[in-house]
């Protein structure tokens, strides 16, 4: 039902007695949208990158809880249902003058602004939803995306979700003063109604009442479909293979020979070029002689040519393939690698438990396979 001229005018008369408007399913999902989106904003802004796993849980609830708002749109009590707070555009242009006049009326549901609002945050939610499962699939290769999704297209998509949480972010302040403007101006305190789903209204002339029609228990019906659709498909996709990650076989030769002194670096950490250099200069490996015979030398060079960094797809192959031209052969010299470490203060390399910048699988416990994943990072003391 779309609220008309007269069902505007009927809302906004003198009330007196409490009644309940906002359902239980639309509090709990309100409160537990504001928690995980101040969890996203904490781990996505000031946590460090190891925190990823925290921000991208919280972004799978919001996804979950506006998947559950879609649906209870349409299928919940009605101040929850979208019809009931579609307003015409003059009815906005009314109330917005009305708010600016200072006289503001009251609505049982939402005002039209505060529906506009809910309309934009839902939107912005979930378009912050999408960058970020393009992002964590492209450029992490991790989540429902993975398989889809490459490097370029993440790192579009994550630019893209930096954006719109700072749109969100001025969106939340805008709604808090508006909350703050309606409740004085109705003088309804509107975030203890949101608590307790309770409003002032005259019964008597109330148009839509919970108690002609209870429709709550129509929430856990909603959260066991959603989960019985979104349970399979979330299991199938991120049990696919990553994009941006080959199925590399095992050389023993390589693990061996490379492992002995030092952690054997990845092939995706460097592109074929710096490989071929190193592996032709084995007799003055960074001031040592690490001279190899024919055959060892031929199958350790054949292998990381074959998986050399343009044959990957992750965030750290893409990145470090632009080397540093002045030491294209050492991973820390590149810039990416520069910036990225930029922050860790030279001291914590000295450290027994890490040794040195190059010892990756000191702080990286996934560096074996390549991967990098901010999560997996631990710094050791």
């Amino acid at each position: 039902m779309k609220p008309d001229a007269s069902t505007e005018k009927a809302d906004c008369l003198t009330w007196s007695a409490k009644v309940e408007v906002w359902d239980i399913a639309v509090r709990l999902f309100h409160w537990s949208l504001v928690l995980l989106v101040a969890t996203t904003a904490i781990t996505g802004f000031l946590a460090a990158e190891w925190w990823l796993d925290y921000h991208v849980w919280a972004g799978y609830g919001i996804a979950l809880l506006l998947m559950f708002r879609l649906a209870w749109g349409f299928v919940g009590s009605y101040y929850a249902r979208f019809a009931s707070f579609r307003f015409p555009f003059r009815v906005l242009l009314k109330h917005m003058r009305e708010v600016v006049s200072g006289k503001g009326g009251q609505y049982l549901g939402h005002n039209p602004a505060g529906a506009l609002m809910v309309f934009a945050l839902i939107f912005v939610l979930l378009a912050l939803v999408l960058s970020g499962l393009i992002g964590l699939g492209g450029q992490e290769n991790q989540g429902m995306l993975a398989a889809f999704a490459d490097y370029q297209s993440g790192v579009l998509a994550l630019e893209i979700h930096d954006i719109l949480s700072i749109l969100l972010l001025g969106m939340i302040v805008a709604h808090l003063a508006g909350v703050v403007l309606e409740s004085v101006l109705s003088k309804e305190n509107l975030v203890r109604a949101m608590v307790t789903g309770r409003k002032k209204a005259e019964p008597g002339r109330l148009p839509h009442s919970f108690g002609k029609k209870r429709v709550v228990w129509r929430a856990p019906v909603v959260v066991a479909l959603i989960g019985l659709i979104v349970g399979p498909a979330y299991w199938q996709l991120t049990n696919m293979p990553a994009s941006g990650f080959v199925a590399m076989k095992n050389n023993p030769t390589w693990a061996s020979e490379c492992g002995d002194c030092h952690y054997a670096y990845h092939p995706s950490l460097l592109p074929r070029s710096s490989w071929d250099t190193v592996m032709s200069g084995l007799s003055d490996h960074f001031g040592e002689d690490a001279s190899l015979d024919k055959d060892t030398q031929s199958e350790i060079s054949a292998f990381l040519s074959k998986y050399s960094s343009e044959h990957w797809d992750s965030e750290a192959a893409n990145e470090l393939q632009k080397v540093d031209l002045k030491k294209p052969l050492e991973i820390t010299a590149s810039p990416y690698w520069k910036q990225r470490h930029e922050e860790i203060e030279p001291l914590v390399f000295k450290r027994k438990s890490i040794g040195s910048k190059g010892n990756c699988i000191a702080c990286h416990t996934d560096a074996k396979s390549g991967h990098f994943a901010d999560e997996k990072i631990s710094i050791p003391e």
